[in-house]
């Protein structure tokens, strides 16, 4: 995917941007579909480089995310990535509506928990993630924890 090549380089140059509009045109998109297109990508919250992920690594992400989530036992975490990611919900939001549930914990209990599942549930899947994808994964890891068990 072009949009994947020009995300992946780091740095996206007019030349590479006008590029992917020449193929873009070849192919048979008009003008106002790309500016729609375009728009679209800017006006969007979060700009991310899996913003052009192909089906084929939606579905790799999805399998991964069933692996160690659902089948982990872990549906809460799952169903909190997919309110944060996919349906955009932001933290703030998450944690008031687990306030409205739990009136008991103060607001802030809420952040922080909040906060807490979405650091776990990252960090149980970014090994995975990295196996599924073919990167190194192992560049990471904490300081004080000794490399060798």
């Amino acid at each position: 995917n072009m949009f994947n090549q020009l995300l992946a380089s780091g740095k996206v140059t007019k030349t590479a941007i006008n590029e992917a509009l020449r193929r873009m045109k070849k192919s048979g998109i008009s003008k106002p579909e790309l500016e729609a297109f375009f728009r679209e990508i800017l006006a969007g919250k979060n700009k991310s480089g899996l913003a052009f992920c192909t089906d084929d690594e939606g579905l790799l992400i999805d399998k991964v995310l069933g692996a160690v989530l659902i089948t982990g036992g872990h549906k809460e975490l799952y169903h909190l990535l997919v309110e944060h990611y996919r349906l955009r919900k932001s933290k703030r939001l998450i944690a008031e509506e687990l306030y409205e549930k739990h009136p008991d914990w103060c607001f802030m209990t809420c952040r922080r928990r909040v906060d807490a599942w979405l650091s776990l549930a990252e960090s149980m899947l970014y090994t995975p993630m990295c196996d599924a994808f073919g990167t190194n994964g192992d560049r990471f890891y904490l300081q004080s924890e000794p490399e060798t068990a």
